[in-house]
């Protein structure tokens, strides 16, 4: 990359902040609506399942926090280069390059949502191997199954979001995802307590329920993409024309991705089934306080999104002082933000809990210790905008190696240690999470602040 003849004074830093949180904002708001609206659809099943029955709360819980999440983050990891390379095209103003990402990788999505939905589908095994008890892993696997279904639905949904945040219409996918809720909740009360002809399903009506949006959802964005009449000077219609290896340096960006999403999604998986083996109420409030935590950290991966995007685009211009400035702006936004929402959440930890069960059990489990989950949820949520930071600069395997490190050789022994030797239970589990979290953003910052400090 050739560096562009920048003078940085304090006139043009000045310009370029102001110029790089607008953009951030307005990149962010509509993907972090969108998250917030993928997020809505796992509170309103958490809520009424919880408010349903404790015991179904726990098993989909161990459902969706092992297997499906596994699966749903590697399925995101492995189509996140989509993203950054449509920015790249659009940041060197060929529109009908962003298009020939999308075309593209269409086909791949729908083999890796089916490989996906291969590798769930066997879910009673997987947990009884992990050690659970035959009830919670027939009672699971049942559900596992059910939501397996929508995987591949869910991933075509991805690749056209994706490809819509790089092209800057990010609020498409928001729409959609307004919608969604507004089918889910209707689907999640009939099913769940039964109404009219439906029979009460409990936690298997919540995961039919999902399985049906993320279909919905599918079909609705690839009818976007493929009809709408803003698309057409993309070319999506058009064959990319494209072999298989001359993209392979996209896909190696989502292998690297997927590896280190994995990595860390195995690693909170884990803890799941650490709860499991704690109880039945652990493993309830280990869901539950996901749900409370999950708006901060939905709002951090939109503001990661918006951050590679900025970073992409004044990276494919070759403009390194702009490029270091626009990832360092995207972290220092999110620091901000997630650190206000953990004072809130700190200050009202009790009826946020009390949102998602009426068990009081689940409640007095988890208030104690919520200073320590508010600040692994801000850190977590930074380290997560710091890997996309770099990731805007098509770095690969950085990002992966180093949140490996911190997720599979920090956080899960800690976690296991504190929570069962040391005997602090799920408290333990929250503390050993901090700590993962807090080692993964040392280790990306500096990495950032390395390469920040060559572009400067």
């Amino acid at each position: 990359m050739t560096e562009k003849n920048t003078t940085i004074s304090p006139t043009w830093l000045r310009e370029r902040l102001k110029r790089h949180f607008s953009e951030l904002a307005r990149l962010a708001l509509p993907a972090v609506m969108m998250r917030i609206g993928i997020l809505g659809l796992s509170m309103t099943d958490t809520a009424l399942v919880g408010h349903y029955a404790t015991k179904h709360l726990a098993w989909l819980n161990l459902a969706n926090q092992s297997v499906i999440m596994f699966a749903l983050v590697v399925g995101l990891g492995l189509l996140g280069g989509i993203t950054v390379y449509v920015a790249a095209a659009m940041g060197a103003d060929d529109m009908r390059a962003a298009g020939k990402v999308w075309r593209r990788t269409l086909p791949f999505t729908l083999v890796v949502g089916l490989f996906l939905l291969a590798i769930a589908w066997p879910a009673d095994y997987w947990l009884t191997l992990l050690g659970q008890t035959p009830e919670k892993a027939a009672a699971s696997g049942r559900l596992i199954r059910i939501l397996a279904l929508g995987l591949p639905g869910h991933m075509l949904f991805v690749c056209c979001t994706m490809f819509l945040e790089g092209i800057k219409r990010a609020d498409v996918g928001f729409y959609l995802m307004l919608v969604a809720n507004l089918v889910n909740i209707v689907l999640d009360y009939v099913l769940i307590f039964g109404v009219g002809p439906f029979p009460e399903m409990g936690a298997a009506g919540s995961a039919w329920a999902s399985t049906g949006v993320r279909w919905f959802m599918a079909f609705a964005a690839l009818a976007y993409v493929w009809w709408a009449p803003s698309m057409k000077p993309y070319g999506v219609r058009e064959p990319h024309g494209q072999h298989w290896r001359e993209w392979a340096d996209q896909r190696q960006m989502g292998y690297a991705s997927a590896v280190s999403l994995a990595a860390e999604v195995l690693a909170f998986s884990a803890l799941a089934i650490f709860a499991g083996w704690l109880g039945t109420i652990p493993l309830a409030a280990h869901g539950v306080v996901y749900q409370v935590l999950g708006v901060p950290l939905m709002i951090s991966i939109g503001i990661g999104v918006a951050t590679s995007v900025r970073v992409g685009i004044a990276f494919s211009r070759e403009d390194k002082a702009d490029t270091a400035l626009a990832g360092l702006s995207g972290i220092f936004l999110n620091f901000m933000i997630t650190g206000a929402f953990a004072v809130l959440i700190y200050l009202y930890t009790a009826p946020l809990l009390g949102i998602f069960t009426k068990d009081l059990r689940v409640v007095d489990l988890l208030l104690p210790f919520a200073i320590v989950y508010t600040i692994g949820m801000v850190f977590d949520a930074s380290q997560m905008v710091v890997s996309m930071a770099l990731r805007g600069l098509k770095e690969t395997w950085w990002p992966t190696a180093l949140q490996a490190i911190a997720f599979t050789f920090v956080m899960l022994p800690a976690c296991y240690w504190l929570a069962f030797p040391m005997g602090h239970g799920l408290r333990g589990l929250m503390e050993g999470m901090t700590i993962g979290v807090i080692v993964s953003w040392v280790l990306q910052v500096a990495r950032f602040r390395h390469l920040a400090h060559r572009m400067a």
